[in-house]
């Protein structure tokens, strides 16, 4: 059975969000490298990470950073779940399993990020 994935159904937002957080992961991650590992820093040490997430704007960048690379994957795999597993019961457990593990992502992600540079 094909469901209608028109612009009612939410489709078309997933998708344009998809492209919009492959986006700005892209320029995030490259923002990251050129930043902490191309900066002339010799070493990168657990002092030098924690130095670098007690200023604010990082630790707001890494919960940006961790927020789309969760809603990304997340989305890209419940993409193919939705082209792949066609049982509604299968459909829906599965479902539950990948929010289940991006909310236990974002949530240890999260606790990491504001733990880390007090």
């Amino acid at each position: 059975m094909i469901r209608n994935k028109g612009l009612n159904s939410g489709g078309a937002f997933a998708w344009f969000f998809q492209r919009i957080t492959g986006i700005a992961l892209f320029l995030m991650l490259l923002a990251h490298f050129l930043l902490l590992h191309y900066s002339g820093i010799e070493e990168l040490t657990f002092e030098e990470v924690s130095r670098h997430l007690s200023q604010p704007f990082w630790k707001v960048f890494d919960i940006t950073f961790l927020l789309f690379g969760v809603y990304h994957g997340i989305n890209g795999l419940f993409m193919v779940l939705c082209d792949y597993v066609h049982h509604n019961a299968w459909r829906l457990l599965l479902t539950g399993v990948l929010w289940l593990g991006g909310i236990t992502v974002v949530v240890l992600g999260s606790l990491t990020i504001f733990s880390l540079g007090i």
